[in-house]
């Protein structure tokens, strides 16, 4: 008898398959769990009541005239059964009737696993008497209660299963993150509260399309946003899905979610469809986006800071045969003007050179505050033309701006250079060129700019940049 009992707990995996195909194809399943773990608890204790029987005696337990079913240990196992599953409203004709489909399973792995005939014939027969003890004891044990009794324990379990249903609707309408339940028609079963707040205009109250279900939607109403997601994990085969969306919510306007899509953990098959989690994460994404851009633009100008610019250098400098133009630029004055008028003098000057700057080049290219008067353009894919464009569009609107705003009088230092990168000491040899350029500029900028300050001084006086 060891061979049988080493067989049937190595074969608990193919004693829960078979179980579960006996009872789909002969429709137990419609009051069955819907769970994998109700049914391994099931096809695990009854093992473990079989093996304990052979255990205990290995001769065949046969039926006796005068037995005692009740008392036996044997059946131990049915009586327990026959209490919970009567609790539950099940017929006797019912659970007998899954309990025959159980024998047939253990019948089933003994037949095509043992090839001794001997065997086969022996452990089949002890497997039948098992399960005849049982079933004798649970029909004794069912019919033994009183009408009454029977009575009084559905209407107990009924109170006990309306509390259970009521507490899991809470908990699910509780949960913060929304919810949505659809059936394989595409018909909204469930949805809560969080997902209602966040999918529609009209909220309703809790519990609502749960007390409302006549009144099912179908799901491309209910989620138009990712409607067309959803529908493709349904054709597909996949067990769960993750995605990233921007969607357009009534309530809250667009938000940037996760959406999940799950199918039902349902072995039985009655209570098919599709779990939908969705996770809001616009407010992080909005503070991972400015931290982000914190980390790479100057607070003070909103230009590109000088991290930024030596992160575009290492990847242009990777581009080999690229050609890249550089443009530098340094205020003119910005000393004379804290001096004479303040640092928050100084700062708007810096802000007005910003603002040209940011307006003088291509999209594309990276224009950067570098330090607290100087500036560099970093101009990608460029020829020495564009290059020359982008520095006189710098020096025709400082020359706009001093005519048109005599009180903030600019002038910046503008140096330019182009080369092709070839390795990764090029790009910084082309800036160098730019500066001595912009250097030999500013010598002559900054005399130019003092006469330019102390004349438009005089004549407005502390009103300068104010």
């Amino acid at each position: 008898m060891e061979k049988l009992i080493e067989l049937i707990q190595n074969s608990q995996s193919f004693l829960l398959k078979q179980i579960l195909y006996y009872a789909k194809i002969h429709d137990y399943v419609k009051y069955s769990s819907t769970l994998e773990e109700a049914w391994v608890a099931s096809v695990t204790g009854l093992s473990d009541a079989l093996i304990g029987c052979i255990q205990n005696d290995q001769k065949i337990p046969e039926l006796n005239v005068d037995q005692d079913f009740i008392t036996e240990p044997i059946t131990e196992f049915g009586r327990m059964e026959a209490m919970r599953h009567r609790q539950r409203g099940i017929s006797l004709e019912m659970y007998l009737g899954l309990i025959k489909y159980y024998r047939q399973t253990y019948i089933d792995l003994i037949m095509g696993s043992i090839t001794d005939q001997k065997q086969q014939i022996l452990y089949t027969l002890w497997v039948n008497r098992f399960f005849d003890q049982n079933e004798i004891a649970f029909c004794k044990e069912w019919n033994v209660q009183s009408k009454e009794t029977l009575l009084s324990e559905l209407q107990l379990t009924n109170r006990e299963i309306v509390n259970e249903k009521n507490k899991y609707l809470t908990i699910f309408e509780s949960i913060p993150t929304p919810v949505i339940l659809f059936d394989t028609e595409d018909c909204c079963n469930n949805i809560n509260y969080a997902a209602q707040y966040f999918l529609q205009e009209n909220l309703y109250s809790p519990g609502y399309v749960y007390y409302t279900a006549d009144q099912k939607q179908r799901a491309e109403s209910v989620i138009p946003c990712f409607y067309e997601e959803y529908r493709a994990f349904c054709k597909g085969g996949e067990h769960e899905a993750t995605i990233e969306k921007d969607c357009e919510s009534p309530m809250h306007g667009k938000k940037n979610i996760i959406i999940k899509f799950r199918r039902m953990l349902d072995v039985s098959g009655k209570f098919m469809g599709t779990v939908i989690i969705l996770t809001d994460q616009t407010e992080r994404k909005q503070i991972e986006e400015k931290l982000r851009h914190m980390s790479f633009h100057d607070m003070f100008t909103d230009l590109y800071n000088r991290s930024y610019l030596e992160q575009e250098i290492r990847r242009l400098s990777s581009k080999k045969g690229d050609s890249v133009g550089i443009v530098s630029c340094d205020i003119d004055g910005l000393k004379t003007v804290n001096d004479n008028l303040g640092h928050h003098a100084g700062d708007s000057l810096i802000k007005l050179v910003a603002n040209i700057l940011k307006s003088s080049f291509r999209e594309i290219d990276m224009v950067c505050r570098i330090g607290g008067d100087e500036f560099l353009a970093l101009m990608p894919s460029i020829d020495d033309d564009t290059v020359q464009n982008a520095c006189r569009k710098i020096h025709m609107q400082i020359e706009q701006h001093n005519a048109n705003h005599k009180k903030e009088p600019i002038s910046v230092s503008v140096g330019r250079a182009t080369g092709r990168v070839l390795s990764n000491k090029d790009i910084p040899e082309i800036i160098k060129q730019a500066d001595n350029i912009m250097y030999s500029e500013k010598k002559i900028n900054h005399e130019n700019y003092d006469m330019l300050f102390f004349e438009r001084f005089k004549e407005y006086g502390k009103d300068l940049f104010n």
